[in-house]
């Protein structure tokens, strides 16, 4: 104890940060200062888990003390991470404490649903106009009644994960970007969006997950002209999707697990580094001059219709590619498409296999029609090959052996073919 009181009361309250609210709370039996520096602490997290309907009283007590006892000048996190039996009304003043009374910057919330989502719990007005607010993230059963006028100025990080709205989605969500004008990373996701995204020049990094899955929707719109960072995974089936043109892009994760009608949206990736795609076609990607001209680390999914084509069109126009990964993994369940007999090679031997190729990996090859003849002409045609990687898991043994006489045909023309191989759930490697 000596030791601890030696420490100045700016240390101490950084300790206390990093300490459960409820155990911040209990140091003030220590001694008078102590009293003092609970009440400083900048950051208070609440979580219901431990606390019974018939004591839950006893929970709500507690967060309403400490929140208006808190004399932090700033109160950087409210955390809030609560059950059912939370009460709408309590979260909505709790919130609106952190955003009147203590110049909230983060406020992060989940409610988690019981069996049958109940209550949703509405935000106070005076958060859309909180001017000190710096990161938002919501999680399930909130209701989000956006006003016409937003104003978050100061607003940098959002979150919305299984939200609803008062009113329509597409002009609630609009409603919200347009007040936020300093929004650099935005993660939306929810149940079939039909949306305009047309979100602020600031956004630096989009998420955006639709889990509608065997659902139908009229479409998506995507405006973000400074992006740097995007994921997107959509389980929709929808009418178009239409993604500009963003010419800062770096890192693009796109998956469209249903058949895409029109594959020009491509175009808005052309100046990314790192693209990694699962995507289906319904018709055979034809030229259309899109050039990947940064275009350095791509990862095509296999599972996808015209998966094929689009590993030569990608070869075609990427000429400073230099990783090359095809996986067959997928977090949904796929059936394999299997590669034609007549796979399409390009045209003329791809200029990132002449400067620039260099790492060649297939995880879950399967030795499919046209799946060694085109591993063979990546391997013989990539002049500056220095990794080449296959694994695989067969059905049973005689697959097995199929596949290792296959990869061990290309061994020969690559001196750093690796072969992984999955026999009987144990795996084995051999290497040259």
């Amino acid at each position: 104890m000596d030791m601890i009181s030696q420490l100045s009361d700016d240390l101490l309250i950084r300790i206390l940060s990093r300490v459960p609210t409820k155990h911040v709370m209990a140091t003030c039996c220590l001694s008078k200062r102590w009293l003092r520096l609970w009440s400083l602490v900048p950051k208070l997290d609440y979580a219901d888990c431990s606390y019974s309907n018939e004591n839950y009283a006893t929970f709500t007590q507690f967060v309403y003390r400490s929140l208006m006892s808190n004399k932090a000048p700033v109160l950087e996190t409210l955390d809030l991470n609560l059950g059912s039996k939370c009460q709408a009304i309590d979260v909505g003043n709790w919130i609106e404490t952190a955003v009147v009374c203590h110049r909230v910057q983060a406020i992060i919330a989940i409610i988690h649903p019981s069996n049958e989502r109940g209550t949703m719990i509405s935000l106070p007005s005076s958060m859309y106009t909180c001017e000190t607010l710096e990161t938002l993230e919501l999680y399930d059963c909130f209701r989000l009644d956006v006003p016409f006028s937003v104003r978050l100025p100061s607003l940098k990080t959002l979150k919305l994960v299984d939200v609803d709205y008062a009113d329509n989605k597409v002009s609630s969500l609009t409603r919200l970007l347009s007040g936020c004008p300093n929004l650099d990373f935005l993660l939306v996701h929810h149940d079939n969006l039909d949306v305009a995204l047309m979100v602020p020049p600031s956004l630096g990094k989009l998420i955006m997950y639709n889990n509608g899955r065997n659902q139908k929707g009229s479409g998506f719109v995507i405006d973000a002209p400074s992006l740097v960072w995007l994921y997107v995974r959509d389980d929709v089936l929808y009418d178009f999707h239409q993604i500009e043109h963003m010419p800062n892009l770096e890192v693009a994760h796109v998956e469209m697990t249903f058949a895409v009608r029109n594959h020009k949206f491509l175009k808005a990736f052309t100046c990314a580094r790192s693209l990694t795609l699962c995507l289906s076609f319904l018709e055979v990607l034809s030229p259309c001059g899109m050039i990947f001209h940064n275009l350095v680390d791509l990862t095509l999914n296999t599972c996808a219709q015209g998966w094929w084509d689009l590993v030569t069109r990608m070869l075609q126009d990427s000429p400073k590619l230099r990783s090359l990964k095809l996986t067959d993994e997928h977090q949904l369940e796929f059936t394999s498409i299997e590669t034609p007999e007549s796979w399409k090679r390009p045209s003329s031997v791809p200029e990132c296999f002449l400067h620039s190729f260099e790492i060649f990996e297939w995880k879950g090859y399967k030795g499919r029609r046209g799946d060694l003849d085109m591993a063979t002409y990546v391997i013989t045609n990539a002049t500056r090959l220095k990794k080449s990687k296959f694994s695989s898991q067969p059905h049973d043994d005689s697959e097995g052996d199929r596949i290792h006489r296959d990869l061990n045909s290309l061994q020969a023309a690559s001196p750093h073919l690796m072969f992984l191989s999955q026999e009987r759930n144990k795996r084995q490697r051999v290497e040259t």
